[in-house]
């Protein structure tokens, strides 16, 4: 069974005031706590970023640097602002794989420990025939950029930027799967893996409790 994995990387983040991948934490950027989990756990993966025509010199650089450093696969967003399922369908679509495991690049707190945790659903999912593994938590929320998607998902994915290709909300694509929730209290007893940065106040938050 092979794993790969899509990192997104191409949203706005206008309450962070650019680019988010490429805000400080710790010693380098955030996005690079996914990577160094990734490639420790020798997961092959795409960083999917909004397109360069809309990215200014300043981060081209920085995704230079990236590549140097990890040595990973970059792709680009195929519409403009159209949302997690447009950077879903950008990374699956140009990596190979059984199952893809979906990560944003805001994740401060992931762990291998809650990765492995994840890709322990795979054989349940095969025997019952799910095509997406998603976390959820006790009062019905879901973590659908922190699952797994099977490859025949794609077509799916497909499917539905042909009907709109913006503003798709994600619970669309999950609601035309056939997902197995898992308890998110499985993938990490603390649910700190769950923790995303959206504004300068979460950022400043997340650096006091590193």
């Amino acid at each position: 069974m092979e794993i790969s994995g899509v990192v997104l990387s191409g949203g706005n983040a206008k309450r962070l005031g650019g680019e988010k991948p490429f805000r400080k934490f710790g010693k380098g950027y955030l996005i690079e706590g996914t990577i160094k989990v990734l490639v420790e756990m020798k997961i092959p993966f795409v960083v999917v970023f909004k397109h360069m025509r809309y990215l200014d010199r300043e981060n081209i650089d920085k995704i230079n640097y990236l590549l140097r450093r990890y040595r990973q696969s970059i792709t680009w967003d195929i519409v403009y602002n159209g949302g997690p399922i447009v950077g879903i369908f950008s990374g699956m679509r140009v990596i190979e794989g059984d199952w893809i495991l979906v990560l944003p690049c805001d994740t401060p707190f992931i762990s291998k420990r809650s990765v492995e945790n994840l890709l322990k659903y795979i054989e349940i999912a095969e025997s019952k025939k799910y095509n997406c593994i998603v976390p959820r938590h006790e009062d019905g929320h879901i973590e659908p950029l922190f699952s797994l998607y099977k490859r025949s998902s794609l077509s799916t994915l497909e499917r539905l930027l042909k009907e709109k290709e913006r503003g798709i909300p994600i619970r669309a694509l999950i609601h035309r799967l056939n997902p197995l929730y898992v308890p998110s209290k499985n993938i990490d007893k603390s649910k700190k893996v769950f923790t995303n940065i959206n504004t300068f106040e979460d950022l400043r938050r997340v650096i006091k409790e590193d």
